[in-house]
């Protein structure tokens, strides 16, 4: 009697051993399917984080300077020579001009000769004319972005641009966003710095990366 009580109890005993190694189990099973779960959640919403910040927009635009400026010249001065022409390359420092008094107006920077608003040989110079030029040293480019990403862009956002005529590419910077849309369309303006090789009126590719 004694070794069959002794025999029951063992076998409740190893009853609930089986029982718990069962609890353990399926509890274990389901914390790793828990942790396969969030890690596939997690892989998933990184790679939704990667193909948003993989969108980009791009466009072509034609190469431009990003800065005309007017020079006047000297009022009350009369001209006595013009050294350059239209559409002619200066470096910064060339005379562009002669006065009667002997003084010159100089390019104060790399530029082109955009316009020539002059008076006669050794006529009297009025605060009416000036000299158009373009910098070399610093271009741009613009391309149209649709109303529904334009608040994905602010004023500083980089950009790459490419020449496509030298193969070469700069990295530029949001200067400038339109205020007023075109047919859903703003005008975005980004500046880059030439190293001398771009052009003006080169053709180019642009793009910007958006999250």
């Amino acid at each position: 009697m004694k070794h069959k009580k002794i025999i029951i109890a063992l076998g409740i005993i190893l009853i609930i051993v089986v029982v718990c190694i069962t609890i353990f189990s399926i509890k274990q099973s389901a914390m790793e399917q828990t942790d396969i779960e969030f890690e596939w959640q997690d892989k998933t919403a990184k790679q939704e984080n990667r193909n948003k910040k993989a969108q980009t927009l791009s466009s072509n635009s034609e190469v431009k300077s990003a800065l005309t400026e007017n020079v006047e010249l000297h009022a009350t001065y009369y001209l006595s020579e013009v050294y350059v022409e239209e559409k002619q390359f200066v470096e910064k420092g060339t005379n562009i001009l002669k006065y009667t008094n002997g003084t010159y107006l100089t390019a104060p920077y790399d530029c082109y000769i955009v316009e020539l608003n002059l008076p006669d040989i050794e006529g009297k110079c009025l605060n009416s004319n000036y000299v158009q030029i373009e910098s070399k040293n610093m271009l741009s480019v613009s391309m149209n972005v649709d109303e529904t990403q334009i608040d994905k862009i602010s004023v500083g956002t980089e950009a790459t641009i490419e020449v496509t005529a030298i193969s070469k590419e700069y990295t530029g910077y949001v200067t400038h966003i339109g205020s007023i849309a075109n047919n859903g369309k703003f005008e975005v303006t980004i500046e880059f710095e030439n190293d001398g090789s771009a052009l003006i009126g080169m053709t180019s590719s642009v793009e910007i990366n958006i999250i």
